[in-house]
């Protein structure tokens, strides 16, 4: 099984930062790079300015990576959306930047659908699966969810990846235990690890990413 997102960013020429989104998205490139290194095919590219290219043979690695982009995307007046394809394609051959192929076309009809949307910033197809749920509900959530993160409620969530108790990241950040667990409720975490647990369901394979430096990395910048 194939699987592959396009990512686009909304709005990148909109303010003064399209250095500072391209830097971003060159950076997060090597990074995922570092997320995936235990999926056996993945190909990421960072092209066209503002737009991110990922594909490998693991549902829950191509799935993770959006949602955990998702997660550190700093610029929340430019939010970033997917469009998600899966298929039962072979794995590509050759030179990847010459790969055309329906599941790629897919992808960018699916970015498409829901590029003027303030509903949700995700949309799925999996060949020959209804994924009616996941777009008009789980989607959904996610997003608004994401979208109504503080600042500081993101920097505790991304800490929660990388640190397993509380008190550390009171620790870190030098704030009390209960100020983090109101962070912690109020950033949705509960919620999250339920959509972050669903997604991995659809993959009978589903892997872990390596994940905790880079989310201390952007938690702590």
């Amino acid at each position: 099984m194939l699987s592959l997102f396009v990512m686009d960013v909304s709005g990148s020429t909109k303010y003064d930062n399209t250095e500072a989104i391209s830097n971003t998205l060159v950076h997060l490139t090597e990074e995922i790079e570092q997320w995936t290194k235990d999926v056996s095919f993945k190909y990421i590219n960072f092209r066209m300015g503002d737009e991110l290219f990922f594909v490998s043979d693991s549902l829950s690695a191509t799935l993770l990576t959006s949602l955990y982009i998702k997660l550190l995307w700093p610029y929340k007046s430019q939010p970033i959306k997917f469009g998600i394809a899966v298929s039962n394609e072979e794995i590509p051959s050759g030179n990847l930047e010459h790969w055309n192929a329906p599941i790629i076309k897919q992808a960018r009809r699916n970015l498409t659908q829901i590029k003027q949307s303030d509903i949700t910033d995700f949309y799925l197809t999996i060949e020959e699966q209804d994924v009616t749920i996941i777009n008009n509900i789980l989607y959904p959530y996610l997003t608004e969810i994401v979208h109504n993160h503080s600042e500081m409620q993101q920097q505790v969530l991304l800490l929660s990846y990388v640190y397993d108790q509380q008190k550390e990241i009171a620790q870190v950040l030098g704030k009390g235990i209960s100020t983090i667990s109101e962070h912690l409720k109020k950033s949705h975490k509960k919620q999250l690890m339920l959509i972050e647990a669903a997604l991995a369901q659809l993959d009978h394979n589903s892997m872990t990413l390596h994940i905790q430096n880079t989310f201390k990395e952007y938690a702590l910048c």
